[in-house]
């Protein structure tokens, strides 16, 4: 059984006992989350797709740790104008470790 969610604007693909990395969920390790955006869950290989058809299913998960993401540079620059600037950026990620999947 196997779920797809969509969660911090991008989609995963989830069943039981899985840890997947998300973008910037708050809370505590060992905090209770849940996906209620389901998109298609796969049960007996049946599949049910779409917003109407899965009214209801959700996912839960733990929250299993906060990190950061590779830090990434950033240069600009305009030629010829002496001009330049460097920026970094780190996203904030959180482990969640996919306990169960609930259907309707």
């Amino acid at each position: 059984m196997y779920a797809v969610i969509k969660a911090s604007g991008r989609q995963y693909r989830v069943s039981e006992g899985d840890v997947i990395t998300v973008y910037g969920f708050e809370g505590k390790p060992g905090d209770p989350i849940e996906f209620s955006e389901v998109i298609m869950v796969e049960k007996d290989g049946q599949i049910k797709a779409g917003a109407k058809q899965n009214t209801g299913a959700k996912v839960q998960g733990r929250v299993a740790a906060h990190r950061k993401g590779v830090k990434l540079r950033v240069y600009r620059f305009r030629r010829r104008k002496n001009w330049a600037r460097t920026k970094g950026f780190r996203a904030q990620l959180t482990s969640v470790t996919i306990e169960k999947i609930l259907t309707a």
